[in-house]
């Protein structure tokens, strides 16, 4: 317990140090905003050593205070929301996850001088691309934001309820080697099962959470699309902890897979290997890719360099610099981590310029050699 709670200490210290820039919330008179440094364990001290982190979004119990880190009964501003303490649902979200130091996940990208490629606009649109299943063009929806655009309780349920299953996604923010005691890291990213405008729920992330409110990309529709792994088009469809990778990086067009999750090979940390194979198909596919389409991650994921399914070229790069903020080391790959809110890339595609893909993003799947 005294080391666990070193480390908690040392990690508030960090926060206090990085000061207000770092969006991490602040103090004023006597009321303790959401996210204060001062106040960080009681955001994250009771889950920290848990594969499941949910700060204080979740696990609330009758001797539990983490409704007031986010709540102020008595002074929330007369056009606020839900006792909230500012305007909209998105600049309480903000509080904490504005990335302007590198924690978060709107805002990293831009705060270091380059240029966001692509985002899910918060509170500035209501236009979902490729949401008309008949046409597989644009539709507008109707949101929780504000003047019914997108909002980030649209996509994310802020106490945990009815969220999907818990997945291995890659935003890690600590190095391996650092704090090696660290399980794995599987979280719901507080993503609903059901979003608004999904007709169905999801239980697990993959195409059909994406399919939810992007229903015209789906295959089968009057408009023909690239083919999606989903659960309309394919038995034992895969999803982003379900997919088939390639074993090495040495033979992608040869090598016979095996089932893992998309960027990481199995395992607790520092023995866990993050990758990129899982976003490759070689041709001829694996015996387990064999009658199965790519999930949407696949090609929409944070921006990386993947290597390409018919050369032999090294796949793996590792992820991290010092592990603490995106973008410190120029050989992270990817270099943000802040998928599916904002990537550098155009249309959130995992290999792109800020405008435009090139054939790179094909051949990971189509090799030179198997086009007819």
């Amino acid at each position: 317990m005294h080391l666990r709670s070193a480390i908690v200490l040392s990690l508030c210290a960090l926060l206090m140090l990085l000061g207000a820039a770092s969006a991490y919330g602040w103090a004023e008179g006597d009321v303790t905003f959401p996210g204060d440094p001062m106040d960080c364990a009681s955001c994250h001290a009771e889950e920290f050593f848990f594969e499941t982190r949910v700060g204080p979004h979740g696990g609330y119990t009758t001797t539990s205070t983490k409704c007031v880190e986010c709540h102020t009964v008595h002074q929330a501003p007369a056009s606020g929301v839900l006792l909230l303490p500012y305007a909209t649902v998105s600049d309480n979200c903000m509080v904490c996850h504005d990335g302007t130091a590198g924690m978060g996940v709107y805002g990293a990208i831009e705060a270091r001088g380059l240029t966001v490629g692509a985002s899910h606009s918060i509170d500035a649109t209501n236009v979902v691309p490729g949401g008309d299943v008949a046409t597989g063009g644009s539709a507008t929806g109707s949101f929780g934001g504000v003047d019914g655009y997108l909002s980030c309780g649209d996509c994310h349920s802020p106490h945990a309820a009815s969220v999907v299953a818990t997945f291995s996604g890659e935003r890690v923010r600590f190095h391996a080697s650092d704090l090696n005691w660290l399980p794995s890291w599987s979280t719901d990213k507080l993503l609903k099962q059901l979003p608004t405008g999904a007709a169905t729920s999801t239980p697990v992330y993959g195409s059909d959470w994406c399919l939810g409110c992007h229903k015209g990309r789906g295959n089968g529709g009057a408009t023909h699309n690239h083919p999606v792994d989903s659960l309309a088009t394919t038995a034992g469809a895969f999803y982003y902890d379900n997919v088939a990778i390639v074993k090495n990086d040495t033979s992608l067009e040869t090598t016979f897979g095996t089932m893992g999750l998309l960027g990481a090979t199995p395992g607790n940390l520092p023995s866990a290997i993050w990758h990129n194979r899982g976003y490759v198909m070689p041709y001829p596919r694996t015996v387990e890719q064999t009658g199965h389409a790519p999930i949407c991650q696949q090609c929409h994921e944070d921006s990386r360099f993947v290597g390409s399914a018919g050369a032999v070229l090294p796949a793996q790069v590792y992820r991290y610099g010092d592990g603490l903020t995106d973008g410190d080391a120029g050989t992270d790959n990817p270099l943000f981590q802040t998928f599916p809110h904002e990537t550098q890339n155009y249309r959130m595609l995992v290999e792109a310029t800020t405008t435009a893909y090139f054939d790179d993003l094909c051949l990971n799947c189509h090799p030179i050699a198997q086009l007819p």
